[in-house]
């Protein structure tokens, strides 16, 4: 059950545009609104959103790229998100150059579908 102040991944097909990751506002009936980077929110159905958490971390994926920090002190960074393995437990985790996303301070998400629909592919002749 998607709750107010959770966040939520929405679906790359809807309304023809990635939007990406936003911020449950309000739900009314079976409406629920999402504040994204614009300035209004954005209503949408419940089957528009593929995953909601209270923690945004929960949200991001593989390929995604963020704006990050390893320490409070250090300068911004930016990566794409990729699986990686502990050498000592076999365990896979998502990082960015190899610090794992839950030890380090995100600033910024780009969801891999707004990359995708954003970007511009330069031809070679």
């Amino acid at each position: 059950m998607i709750e107010v102040g959770e966040y939520v991944r929405i679906d790359s097909d809807f309304r023809l545009i990635a939007l990406g990751i936003g911020e449950v506002t309000k739900i009314n009936q079976d409406t629920i609104y999402v504040k994204m980077n614009l300035d209004l929110p954005i209503s949408l159905k419940t089957e528009n959103i593929t995953k909601h958490s209270k923690n945004i971390i929960d949200l991001i994926e593989e390929n995604d790229i963020v704006e990050y920090r390893i320490n409070s002190l250090s300068e911004f960074k930016v990566g794409r998100v990729k699986k990686y393995k502990d050498a000592r437990s076999y365990k896979q985790y998502l990082g960015v150059e190899g610090y794992d996303i839950t030890k380090i301070y995100i600033e910024t998400i780009l969801t891999k579908e707004q990359y995708n629909a954003n970007r511009y592919t330069v031809e070679r002749k």
